[in-house]
């Protein structure tokens, strides 16, 4: 069964569940990954109210979800997890298209350098923190999902740290990671995005430089965890996540 659910106005949605964790024990249905909402159809909703979600991380900036709201309809109402953190200044994302080097290197080297920030911003570093909680007490415990405006960096994140800390080998954890490569349809996206850039910031970047900046590497990935100091060194003294918390969160959500 594949792991990605092709839906009308989300990107990216799939479930990070069901590979094998610690001890030979397999990770629990319920662990969801996506893009935003603002888009979502009558029959995404469909799709998504019969899942279970009662949890939802949103790792999106107060700008970005004011733009394009969730407008999460009843009777789904999840309770939503978010932060109000590092919303000043121009996003680094919208600075590099404004400013940034548009060659396949240095788009390369802007998303390295995003994965070097992405876990040490106070906002992500809040709703991480509030994520993992909420998986280890329970409080998710028919489902979960987390996500950004896209679903692959600041979620893609979040999901490694938990499939590590389920025991999820490290191929395994880049190889759902690598996942949004085949769950976006770039082909379709591209050109759309682009004539955007050249519209607002006069710049045309190509398709193929397009596809570095909006998929993702596992390179990328491994130097989030260079930066974190490891998964369990950023879990316990950044995020503050006590032995108890991450000995819960196995017992929540590996079975058999």
């Amino acid at each position: 069964m594949t792991r990605i659910k092709s839906l009308e106005g989300v990107h990216n949605f799939r479930h990070f569940h069901g590979y094998d964790g610690l001890d030979g024990a397999r990770v629990k249905d319920g662990l969801y990954r996506s893009g935003h909402f603002s888009r979502a159809s009558a029959p995404d909703w469909d799709h998504i109210g019969g899942l279970g979600i009662q949890v939802v991380a949103d790792l999106r900036k107060p700008r970005e979800r004011t733009n394009e709201p969730s407008n999460w309809p009843d009777p789904i109402a999840p309770r939503v997890l978010a932060s109000d953190k590092g919303d000043t200044g121009e996003p680094p994302h919208l600075r590099f298209l404004r400013t940034g080097v548009h060659t396949t290197e240095g788009v390369r080297d802007y998303m390295l350098s995003a994965y070097r920030r992405i876990p040490m911003e106070a906002g992500n570093m809040d709703v991480y923190r509030e994520a993992y909680r909420a998986l280890a007490t329970g409080d998710a415990e028919a489902g979960f999902l987390v996500h950004c405006a896209a679903g692959k960096d600041r979620t893609g994140i979040f999901c490694a740290i938990i499939l590590d800390e389920l025991g999820v080998d490290a191929d395994t954890i880049v190889a759902d990671y690598e996942m949004t490569n085949q769950a976006v349809d770039f082909d379709a996206i591209i050109p759309r995005i682009r004539e955007r850039i050249l519209a607002d910031y006069g710049q045309a970047m190509e398709p193929a430089m397009m596809r570095t900046f909006l998929g993702v590497d596992g390179d990328y990935l491994r130097q989030a965890f260079e930066v974190m100091g490891g998964v369990y060194h950023y879990v316990r003294e950044h995020l503050g996540i006590s032995e108890h918390e991450r000995d819960a969160l196995r017992a929540r959500w590996l079975t058999g």
